[in-house]
């Protein structure tokens, strides 16, 4: 048969450390710091993780990208992106029986450097510190524009960005 060993004897023997055999040592709360460690570490790589799924490191996922709606269109930037990688400004007019024109500042081209526009632009201005890309609009549909960039300086950056008249000042974070 088996031995019952009561509620309060129970309790006497887990408060009774057992020794360890001679030579060897108790590594206890060494190794509940590591736990700990690998427990923050744990934490640590799935707030990164998450970070990316969510595009704060750039390139996709809702805090990548911004849109802008204006009278004219919309269009959608790059809010976080990386250094000396490619990336994508996609303007969308609303149908007109006049022309479209996309207007940047100067501070927009040192951030970034136009690699490719489709479908080209019909003509460029530029007047008071910024630049207008002229595109043709169908009175039909709505056109889609692309300029495919390339981020050339790291860092939090502002600039002006918008369609025809309706210019604001937005700003967006380029990772080294």
């Amino acid at each position: 048969m088996g031995h019952r060993v009561s509620y309060d004897d129970a309790a006497a023997m887990s408060e009774k450390k057992i020794p360890f055999p001679e030579g060897i040592s108790d590594h206890g709360p060494f190794q509940r710091t590591v736990w700990i460690v690998q427990r923050a570490a744990w934490i640590v790589f799935a707030l990164i993780l998450v970070g990316c799924l969510l595009g704060l490191f750039g390139r996709s996922g809702p805090l990548a990208r911004a849109n802008l709606d204006q009278e004219g269109g919309s269009i959608e930037y790059p809010a976080i992106s990386r250094w000396d990688a490619p990336d994508e400004l996609k303007v969308g007019f609303s149908p007109s029986t006049s022309d479209k024109t996309l207007i940047l500042d100067s501070r927009f081209l040192e951030i970034f450097s136009i690699e490719n526009v489709d479908p080209p632009q019909k003509a460029i201005s530029a007047k008071g510190g910024r630049i207008g890309y002229v595109f043709a609009s169908d009175p039909s549909r709505p056109t889609q524009v692309i300029l495919r960039l390339q981020g050339q300086s790291p860092g939090f950056h502002k600039f002006l960005l918008g369609i025809d008249g309706d210019v604001a000042e937005y700003s967006n974070f380029i990772f080294p």
